[in-house]
């Protein structure tokens, strides 16, 4: 077995202080279709190990790790594995990390996760899964132009040198789709990514329905008009970026490299709210995300997480490395973030004058400053009396200068790594017409 060599030549390596091994086996279905036909079908089964190696030193008094990533193909003799081993050594030497101490091992059972997917075969799951992503496709306007379907199914194992030897397993589903609408004018065309872990009734139909009627407002859009002082909501993926500013400040590595100065027992909103105030917890369990996992990639045991509450940071979150060097309990490296509802219901947000905005060509958030801005492809304009679908021009602010007065739906979505409001109602945003 190749895991076995690699672990015998490690052992026999001069100048080696400690060494991690990640193994992935993955057997994968994809199926390929132009508009409804079936373009290809194709099966994988790939098996892929990186090796991460440590290297201890000292300088000054001040002891150092150094760690060098290589990877591993089972296809390798001995003597070439070695040969790359010792490079990796000979590389982590130049690396001058603080010295850090790698997972022990957690002695705590996990147990298996439950999951749909493990009760037919793949083949007969991506069969389905394509089936349900045209059932909404039925409009005379408005169609699939091509779908990419795959589903992975992966086995994880990690061991490092500290005794650390776990396995466990997880779904990949990805669906890629390009949609297209023709009104009058010029046909539009439109590209969603749509990622899943486990079955769920009805969401991948729901997921398309909703694509094909953007598409469709977004065939019927206008230029986005010039608009000041006007109040903006953010709907579906946005929302989800603005939140990943919270999740970037509130880590340990950010912390100490210094690019976050939020503080615990602190608002991470200012001194004075007026909106809701957030709370906020990472769940590496969190059902459907392809990001949930029992262990991080160093073997640490995770487990849910408070991060903010009512707008209070309660505690940092970080790996085995920047967990030391705050001194601080590791948490792990936990990727899914949920978020509570806010205060009103859709309609309340809506109530007067607003932008929605649902779909931008690239939405960004800094999360070192806090400055966001995006070009819009899809919104809704209400004047008061009617609302009309808008597109082009773009928006910018600053989070700082928004969330002091910002409110949170009641309703919330999930989407992959993400749960929390659909949607969140925000002022003091600049909008450039289109």
């Amino acid at each position: 077995m190749i895991m076995e060599r690699i672990i015998n030549i490690l052992s026999d390596i001069k100048g080696l202080d400690g060494w991690k091994i990640n193994e992935k086996t993955t057997e994968s279905k994809e199926i390929f279709f132009i508009k409804k036909n079936i373009d290809m079908v194709r099966s994988k089964d790939v098996q892929h190990i990186s090796l991460t190696v440590y290297k201890d030193f000292e300088e000054d008094g001040v002891k150092y790790r150094g760690s060098s990533l290589v990877d591993i193909h089972p296809t390798m003799g001995e003597e070439e594995i070695r040969e790359v081993i010792e490079g990796a050594v000979y590389s982590a030497g130049f690396v001058k990390n603080k010295y850090y101490p790698l997972v022990k091992p957690s002695y705590v059972k996990t147990g298996e996760i439950e999951n749909t997917f493990d009760k037919d075969s793949l083949s007969n799951w991506i069969s389905r899964l394509s089936k349900e992503a045209f059932v909404s496709d039925k409009h005379e306007k408005g169609w699939i132009n091509s779908l990419e379907l795959f589903l992975d199914k992966n086995k994880h194992r990690i061991i490092n040198s500290e005794g650390v030897d776990i396995s466990y397993g997880s779904y990949r589903g990805e669906l890629e789709f390009i949609t297209n609408w023709q009104e009058a004018g010029e046909e539009i065309e439109l590209y969603e990514d749509l990622l899943f872990s486990d079955y769920q009734e009805n969401f991948i139909i729901d997921a398309v329905d909703e694509m094909l009627k953007i598409s469709r407002d977004k065939a019927l859009a206008i230029p986005t008009p010039q608009l000041k002082d006007i109040p903006i909501i953010l709907t579906g993926d946005p929302v989800k970026e603005f939140f990943d500013y919270y999740y970037s400040k509130s880590s340990a590595r950010a912390i100490y490299e210094g690019t976050s100065t939020a503080k615990i027992g602190e608002s991470i909103q200012g001194p004075e709210v007026f909106g809701d105030r957030i709370s906020m917890f990472l769940d590496p369990d969190l059902k459907n995300s392809i990001l949930s996992s029992p262990f991080d990639g160093e073997g640490q045991k995770l487990s849910k997480v408070e991060i903010y509450k009512d707008g209070i940071l309660k505690r940092y979150w970080g790996n085995k490395r920047f967990s030391h060097y705050l001194g601080i309990e590791t948490t792990g490296f936990i990727q899914n973030i949920v978020v509570g509802g806010g205060s009103k219901g859709l309609s309340e947000l809506k109530e007067g004058k607003y932008v929605e905005l649902t779909a931008f060509s690239d939405f960004e958030m800094d999360p070192v400053t806090g400055d966001f801005a995006g070009e819009i492809r899809l919104g809704w304009y209400n004047d008061g009396n009617k609302t009309i679908p808008i597109t082009g021009g773009s928006i910018s602010g600053n989070i700082n200068e928004v969330h002091g007065d910002m409110y949170l739906s009641k309703e919330i979505q999930n989407r992959n790594n993400f749960m929390g409001p659909k949607s969140m109602k925000i002022r003091n945003v600049d909008i450039v017409s289109g």
